[in-house]
Parts: C-alpha cells; structure tokens; sequence
C-alpha cells in the first residue's frame, strides 16, 4: 500500500477519527451456489464483532494451535449472517464453501462493520521508539484482483500435450483440508489440485493424487502458478509513511488479524 493516505502524528496532539457507519453488505466475487434457486448467491451481509466475540475466539485459540484458515472460518461463522437467501448460523459449515478471496472480503467487510471506513492503528516508529497513529482506509487501500472475471466458471490451463485442464480456485475446505495432509510443499501441491481440477463425468481419473502426482514438472508448475499467481480477493500490502516524530520512514507489515485486533 505504497500509496496509502495516511495520517500520521504524536498520540499528545491526535484525536481517533469517527467514520460514518459503513453498509454491512458484502459483495463477493463468487460466492455460494444455492441449490434450491440453481443461483450464484453474490451478496452477503455481516455484522459488527464485540467483546463476547472476542472472548470466543481467544478461548477457541487457546484450545489448540489453530491454523489461519481455521481462525479465519471460526471468525467468520460468527460474524457472516447470510450469502444471499442462505442463512449462515444455520448452515455454518458453508463458510468452509468460499473461496479463499470471498473470505478475506468477508473479513475485510466485518473489520469495516466493526470499526467503521477508517482503521485507526497505534505504531511504535523502530528508530525514536515515538508513537504514531497510521489511518487506513478500508473502502480505498485494499486493491481487489480479479474482480471483473466469473468466478463462477473453471479457468482452463493447456498442458504440454495439448489437453485442457480446468480449475477452481482453492476454497476454504480446501485450505483447511490442504494444511493438514500434506507435510511438504510437494505433497500440498498434489492435494490442491486434486481437489481443484474439475472433470466431466468418464474422463475424471480413478485417483486423483495419482493423477497429480504423475504429472511432469512443467505441468504441475503451470497449474500450481494458475492458482496461486495473483488469485482473487482483496490484497494485504505493506504500509509505508514517517514517523511523526523524527520524521523517518516507516514500513508497517500488517496481516487480516491485526487489522482486526491491532
């Protein structure tokens, strides 16, 4: 976020922003497929995070070491109401459902229900030790990739020998599923697209690990890059401004947690 418009100062000389209250509505960029209406459901709406949220979700922290893809669906069965006519605190398990760019905007949308347009942050500068505060704009900062493509539809990637192989996007069943299996990078790569690629019907392979498996370099690079080469959703960039104190530079690595918690 190199071009950030931020406001930076002396926390003695600052005053915490109040921002109108944006919508809760969420537009994603695939969304859920309801059966009942043979529709994309594209719209979703969440609500705002309190303190018996957070409590929540630092006790099901400390129950086990979770993963960020099951931080993230534990956040968002909590904070997603609906995706068009489905209602989430009845079908939680859907939020699992989404790709991983619909998520990210779902948790950028419940950051925005919480704090409101503007995320105010407090940043200690590494050379006066002086604290700042740094506003991000949580309507203009974030870019969003692919955010004019059907989603809804496989992409299509040819091999060296000239088949077309299609694909999905990862979903968060599919991270989840991904981060516990698979102990290297290799065998991560062999999980994702066996569970990414999508056949028709008598030409589906009869395993589809062994399918990936047996696939030359060349052609599991191209589809593991396919997938992984600047995939949709919002993007979490660095921020860089001065320090209002001394006036040095600042670059600040954020994630989607500390945007919420920071």
């Amino acid at each position: 976020m190199s071009d950030l418009s931020t406001v930076n100062s002396v926390i003695a000389d600052s005053a915490p922003t109040v921002s109108d209250a944006p919508s809760t509505e969420v537009k994603l960029l695939r969304g859920l497929f309801n059966f009942e209406t043979g529709s994309w459901e594209t719209v979703a709406t969440v609500r705002e995070l309190n303190g018996e949220d957070e409590e929540y979700l630092a006790s099901a922290s400390a129950k086990k070491e979770l993963s960020y893809a099951e931080y993230m669906s534990v956040l968002l069965v909590r904070s997603v109401t609906k995706i068009g006519g489905i209602n989430i605190q009845d079908n939680p398990s859907l939020i699992d459902q989404l790709i991983i760019g619909d998520r990210d905007l779902l948790f950028l949308g419940t950051v925005k229900a919480t704090y409101g347009r503007v995320r105010e942050l407090e940043v200690t500068c590494n050379q006066c030790d002086g604290t700042n505060y740094v506003e991000i704009s949580l309507d203009d900062d974030f870019k969003v990739n692919n955010a004019n493509r059907d989603l809804s539809v496989p992409m299509e990637v040819t091999l060296k020998d000239g088949s077309v192989i299609k694909l999905n996007y990862p979903t968060g069943a599919d991270s989840l599923y991904v981060t516990k299996k698979g102990k290297t990078t290799a065998e991560q790569n062999t999980l994702m697209l066996a569970r990414c690629t999508v056949w028709d019907g008598a030409n589906t392979p009869p395993n589809l690990e062994v399918w990936a498996k047996a696939l030359n370099l060349g052609d599991r690079n191209k589809l593991v890059k396919s997938l992984t080469t600047d995939p949709p959703g919002p993007r979490m960039e660095e921020v860089k401004t001065q320090c209002g104190s001394c006036n040095e530079d600042m670059i600040i690595l954020m994630d989607w947690v500390s945007l919420l918690f920071g």
